[in-house]
């Protein structure tokens, strides 16, 4: 019987070769070959018969080199590292079966000896260190005897398993995506620090060994030539600069679980997260009402939970118990969590008081007003404020539930950002991106958000949500598939728009989408809010939109007040400046000409009033500016802000305004200045608990009772002032009156079950590391 040795010369330097290696090639009367690896052993040819072949020819050669050993001569099949590693082995025990059952051999009388080699793997393990100590996975990226399909599964079965990675064949002249992809499953798994290692021509003439990182491996060359090595989670650098992955033995008096060295910053997240933050592809895609969803799921689970948003730039603000200022949607969250809420939930707070220039509010308190190059140059500061909230929340709750701001693709902002993935790479956070399917081109929002993130950021991006949904889902199955294929990212679920749902909402971005009144069949009472350029706290009046005979408008136009039953005049971030801004646009005359009910609320109050003195200069250049003239009320501005929780009662101008209505009423306050009333006036209610104080009078009313203003936010809330208030307008209009409202279920419950019924909530627990 004739020999075909099928041997794995190692990676082409002779000294790499084994004895049994060298021994079969001196046996054979042939050795068949590639080409190029014939030049590596040329030495050990001399008086051989030589049969070469160039590349994509191996099935031929394969078969020349059975041929021959049938033939009687013994044969030395040639390849390259270890024969049955992507060698020849396998491809000569299969060309050598019998065709069908019972039909004979095609070579008869050969035998096939496999000689092993030093493997192209094991041989860049060995230049780099040892980064194959533990369990690891050898993929070859080449796709002409795999399908890509197949390889991108078997990269993400290897990345979620945590195998350090070989890559065979990782990018040649015609195929250069194959690598950019495994770099993108890689890094979604385990972080853009992950240390690898590019050898090539490794242990032969020509080695070159480069170390870096996931995120960076793409700026080195690589080739055919080359073998390229993912670490895991645990592998690090040792001190002289090579790879090494622990096996998990126990040195210099570490422990197994949790003992390992690891480079900084190796890893997208922390194995054992205790927040997770909801971040966005734009503003208004749903990131507040799913943080406080996800909020009240964990609540119901028996976790300590806590909202943090680390910057928010809201219109809409909450006075905390302390009397801290804080975004309106951290105080909405906490109310999810059943928690109180308090400043270190939203530690930075902006609100806007012109087009560049910002109240910028520090853990409650406001510090100054600030233009954009102040503020950015004041961000290392306000950073601080925010990692210690950040830490007082985790020291005091189980898990936290973060918010990111406006989109994380926005690159202009990236050296600034204290908002987004700088704040969750600091908590340790993985991030679950939302994206809004309801304003068109969301596959482009998710891809396009992606892939603007440097390596370092994509990878704490550990899913998306779909959000704002009308229709069929299934629908989106296509493009999901491609998004997660394009991207290495999941999809988490797609959340349908739900109606039953009513949240505050954070800024006025919401209001773009408030139609202009128009005459409506049937009877309703129509409000309009006065859309002011500074408008805040427009939170206000969601109750009134709730009426089920109220249609509430915000409105610009002298032309849309004639149709209006009742006229409100809401807050604003700068009662002077807005002063002028309804002077300028005509609605200043359209008010104070407007003859049904008005009311104005915090700024709006101010407004009604007959003169707004700022002596100090506190909101503009002016020392003072005339206001409506509907109340006699005089207000001064004052440099301190006014942040209280308030209980009042209502006196009896103010019982006056809402009939029958019991005298208790409950708010809040934040304002600027201080308002004294003529005699022309009356005081609308009294304080009976604010910050410890109590017996000061607020607001005013109208000798006629159609015009009041107070400083209570959140006035409408209180079901039974609001029905009887709306009452007194139903008779005057002889529309039927309304029995008070009793209050909703709980919005919270609705909006948990619906995110429960929806999304993949056992994949996001995983996300965030509960059983």
């Amino acid at each position: 019987m004739s020999k075909l040795y099928v041997v794995g010369i190692g990676p082409g330097g002779l000294n790499h070769m084994t004895f049994e290696a060298r021994e079969a090639i001196e046996k054979a009367d042939v050795v068949v070959g590639y080409k190029t690896y014939l030049e590596f052993i040329e030495p050990l040819l001399s008086g051989k018969e030589v049969v070469s072949s160039g590349m994509m020819r191996e099935v031929e050669r394969c078969s020349e080199a059975l041929a021959i050993a049938a033939t009687g001569k013994t044969v030395a099949l040639v390849s390259s590292g270890d024969a049955g590693i992507y060698g020849m082995a396998g491809l000569a025990l299969e060309l050598a079966d019998a065709p069908g059952e019972g039909a004979p051999s095609p070579y008869p009388g050969v035998e096939i000896l496999i000689v092993p080699g030093v493997s192209a793997v094991q041989a860049a393990a060995s230049v780099l260190g040892a980064p194959l100590m533990h369990d690891f996975a050898v993929i070859s990226l080449s796709d002409l005897l795999t399908p890509l399909d197949t390889i991108r599964q078997r990269l993400k079965a290897a990345a979620a398993a945590d195998f350090v990675v070989a890559l065979y064949n990782p990018r040649s002249k015609g195929r250069v995506t194959q690598i950019e992809e495994a770099q993108a499953i890689l890094i979604a798994a385990r972080g853009p620090k992950t240390p690898v290692g590019i050898v090539r021509n490794a242990c032969r003439e020509g080695e070159e060994c480069i170390v870096t990182t996931l995120g960076e491996m793409l700026t080195h060359p690589i080739d055919m030539f080359s073998i390229v090595i993912i670490g895991n989670a645990s592998t690090r650098l040792s001190d002289d600069g090579r790879i090494v992955t622990p096996r998990g033995y126990a040195t210099r008096g570490e422990e197994r679980k949790g003992g390992t060295k690891r480079q900084e910053g190796a890893a997208a997240a922390p194995a054992n997260p205790q927040a997770v933050m909801f971040c966005g592809t734009g503003s208004d895609v749903g990131k507040s009402v799913i943080t406080a969803g996800f909020c009240r799921i964990l609540k119901h689970r028996g976790i300590s939970v806590a909202p943090f948003k680390s910057q928010n730039m809201a219109l809409n603000s909450a006075v905390t118990p302390e009397g801290g200022e804080i975004g309106r949607a951290q105080g909405v969250q906490a109310e999810a969590c059943g928690i109180a809420p308090h400043t270190d939930m939203n530690p930075i707070l902006l609100k806007p008081n012109s087009d560049t220039g910002s109240q910028v509010i520090v853990q409650g308190r406001v510090v100054r007003n600030m233009g954009v190059k102040e503020y950015n140059a004041y961000k290392p500061e306000a950073f601080v404020k925010v990692q210690e909230s950040f830490q007082r929340l985790k020291e005091r709750f189980d898990f936290i539930v973060m918010e990111g701001a406006g989109s994380i693709a926005e690159i202009n902002l990236r050296a600034h950002d204290i908002a987004n993935l700088k704040v969750a790479a600091m908590a340790g956070a993985p991030a679950i991106l939302v994206a809004d399917i309801d304003r068109g081109g969301v596959f482009a929002q998710i891809v396009g958000t992606l892939e603007l993130l440097t390596p370092e950021e994509k990878a704490l991006v550990k899913g998306v949500i779909i959000n704002k949904f009308r229709g069929d889902a299934s629908l989106l199955a296509s493009g999901i598939e491609y998004v997660e294929e394009r991207t290495g990212v999941p999809i988490l679920g797609v959340l349908p728009w739900f109606k039953g749902l009513s949240l505050p909402e954070e800024d006025s971005v919401a209001l773009q989408r408030r139609a202009n009144p128009v005459a409506n069949e049937g009877a309703k009472l129509m409000v309009g809010v006065v859309r002011l350029s500074r408008i805040s706290n427009y939170t206000d009046f969601s109750a009134l939109e709730a009426e089920p005979d109220v249609e509430l408008h915000y409105i610009d136009s002298p032309r849309q007040v004639d149709s209006l039953d009742l006229l409100i005049l809401p807050g604003t971030k700068s009662t002077l400046a807005d002063l002028a801004h309804i002077k300028e646009n005509g609605m200043f005359t359209a008010v104070a000409q407007f003859k049904g009910p008005v009311v104005g609320i915090c700024g709006g109050y101010q407004m009604l009033g007959k003169t707004v003195l700022d002596p100090e200069r506190v909101e503009s250049a002016h020392d003072s500016a005339a206001g409506l003239g509907l109340l006699d009320v005089v207000t001064t501005m004052l440099k301190e802000k006014q942040t209280h929780l308030v209980e009042a009662t209502l006196l009896a101008a103010g019982q006056g305004v809402a009939a029958g209505v019991a005298a208790a009423l409950t708010g809040y306050e934040i304002h600027l200045g201080e308002s004294v009333l003529g005699e022309g006036a009356l005081p609308f209610a009294r304080i009976a608990r604010r910050s410890g104080a109590a017996g000061i009078e607020d607001g005013a009313v109208s000798q006629d009772g159609r015009v009041f203003g107070t400083y209570l936010h959140g006035i409408f809330d209180n079901h039974g002032f609001r029905t009887a208030f709306l009452n007194r307008i139903r008779r005057a209009k002889d529309m039927p009156e309304l029995a008070e409202t009793a209050p909703a279920a709980d919005p919270f419950d609705q909006l948990a079950d619906h995110m429960e019924e929806h999304l993949d909530l056992e994949r996001i627990f995983r996300i965030c590391n509960f059983e």
